[in-house]
C-alpha cells in the first residue's frame, strides 16, 4: 500500500488533465507540490471546488509512478476580501503565477510559502494591490536567491548617480559604467523599503504611484535578465 503524506499548501494554479482530472500546483512549507486530483472536474467532485487558487488547503496524498495523487483535501483558509475585489484578486493571482514559475518542484524551503501567506494576509487586510505586487515580487526574488543588489553600486558601493543594470545584478553607478535606466534617490529608497520594511510598516509607505510602477518595471526587467522568464 502506498505511503500517505500530509501537507498544507496554498493553491497557486490548476489545469485540466485528461477527461475528468485536474492538476493542482500547491506551495507548501516543503516547496512546490504538483497534485493530480482524479475526477476533480466532475460536478460531484468535491476536491474540484476546494482546489481553487487562493485557497489554503490540507491535503493527504500518495505517490504512484512518479505522480502525487490526491486522496483527501480540506479547506483551511480563504481570502474573501481579496477574492471579492477585482483589483486585489488580479494582483494576487499574478503573484501566485509568479511563485508557481519561480519555486522549483522538490526543493524543500519554507520561506516562499511563509512569505506568500504573509503577503496575502496583508493584501486581505488592506495593503494596496500595487504595494503588494511590488513588495512580493522583490521579496520572492530574494528568497529564491535572485534578489537584486540594492546597497549602492554593485561594484563600488557608491550611493549616487545610480542606474539599473539587471545583467550585473542591480544598481550600477555611472562611474562604474552604469548606462541603464537612471534611478533617482527617491526610487532607490523606495526599492530598499519594499525589500526590507515589515509588512505592517509597508502599509504606511508614502511612495508615489509612479515610483511603484517604475519599480515594478525595473523588477520585471531584472527577472527576465536573471531568471529567464
Amino acid at each position: 500500500m502506498a505511503e500517505l503524506a500530509r501537507d498544507r499548501g496554498i493553491v497557486l494554479r490548476t489545469q485540466d488533465h485528461a477527461e475528468t482530472d485536474r492538476i493542482a500546483v500547491l506551495l507548501t512549507p516543503r516547496g512546490r507540490l504538483d497534485l493530480l486530483a482524479k475526477g476533480a472536474r466532475r460536478l460531484e467532485g468535491r476536491s474540484g471546488a476546494l482546489l481553487d487558487p487562493l485557497h489554503v488547503v490540507d491535503v493527504i496524498h500518495y505517490r504512484r509512478r512518479g505522480l502525487h495523487l490526491l486522496k483527501e483535501a480540506s479547506l483551511v483558509q480563504t481570502f474573501p476580501n481579496v477574492r471579492g475585489d477585482l483589483e486585489r484578486a488580479t494582483a494576487a493571482l499574478r503573484a501566485l503565477a509568479w511563485a508557481a514559475d519561480l519555486v522549483p518542484v522538490g526543493a524543500p524551503d519554507e520561506r516562499p510559502y511563509l512569505l506568500t501567506l504573509e503577503c496575502l494576509g496583508a493584501l486581505e487586510g488592506g495593503l494596496s494591490p500595487l504595494l503588494f505586487t511590488a513588495a512580493y515580487t522583490l521579496r520572492t526574488l530574494a528568497v529564491a536567491g535572485h534578489g537584486p543588489h540594492l546597497a549602492g553600486c554593485v561594484r563600488c558601493g557608491e550611493a549616487k548617480d545610480l542606474t539599473w543594470d539587471p545583467e550585473r545584478g542591480g544598481f550600477l553607478c555611472a562611474r562604474c559604467g552604469g548606462s541603464g535606466t537612471p534611478v533617482s534617490p527617491r526610487l532607490a529608497r523606495t526599492l530598499v523599503a519594499l525589500a526590507r520594511l515589515p509588512l505592517r510598516a509597508l502599509a504606511r509607505l508614502r511612495a508615489p504611484e509612479e515610483d511603484l510602477r517604475q519599480a515594478l518595471a525595473l523588477l520585471d526587467e531584472f527577472r527576465r535578465a536573471q531568471v529567464g522568464r
